[in-house]
């Protein structure tokens, strides 16, 4: 993340945020999904990182499943960040702190699992961010992009309306190999229509 207007209105949505009716109808089945895919593609993770991480509900989540792995959420609403602090109980090995997708403040090859859930379409920069994945992602890992992928009659709505931000397909997978990175395995978020995929990317061999 993201844009200036969107970092502002998601400082002011912190503290209802995890009160949205999305958490249930959307962001529920995105988090079940992501970490389905994620147990199976590696399956004892050491650090997992997640980008975007708004409340730090979906690293709440991945405490339970990944026992033992260091856990970090960044986001670049500094609202977020706090309400994500004030939402871990104390002693949770969770860390979250203000970054944004493009400078990520972490050494190379270091996180296992990268998670980014519904956020890359606010990235400033995709192409930084992507290049900012592959640098943070360590070999034989795995970064969990779930977000709304055109297809169908919906590419034509999205080429209408000029929502540039959510790239199609093969725009997308052109992004990702320009920073070495390639999908390897994908999955679609149930009850969505078939509009919001999950897709596993790793560093091509």
């Amino acid at each position: 993340m993201a844009h200036h207007d969107d970092i502002h209105r998601f400082n002011r949505w912190a503290r209802t945020y995890d009160r949205h009716w999305m958490q249930r109808f959307i962001f529920d089945r995105v988090h079940r999904t992501v970490l389905d895919l994620a147990a199976q593609e590696v399956v004892q993770p050491s650090a997992i990182l997640d980008i975007g991480c708004g409340t730090g509900r979906l690293l709440r989540s991945a405490e339970l499943q990944f026992a033992g792995a260091e856990l970090v959420g960044v986001d670049a609403a500094a609202e977020m960040v706090r309400q994500a602090q004030a939402s871990t109980p104390t002693g949770s090995p969770i860390r979250f702190q203000e970054a944004t997708a493009e400078d990520l403040p972490f050494p190379a090859a270091h996180f296992d699992l990268v998670f980014s859930t519904l956020t890359f379409h606010h990235w400033y920069s995709q192409s930084q961010g992507i290049a900012e994945v592959a640098r943070v992602l360590a070999p034989g890992g795995r970064w969990l992009l779930a977000d709304f992928i055109a297809t169908g009659p919906i590419k034509y709505v999205r080429r209408i309306l000029r929502l540039h931000q959510f790239p199609e397909r093969h725009e997308l997978e052109i992004m990702l190999a320009r920073a070495g990175l390639t999908v390897m395995t994908e999955r679609r978020v149930p009850g969505l229509g078939g509009q919001v995929k999950v897709l596993a990317v790793a560093v091509k061999d």
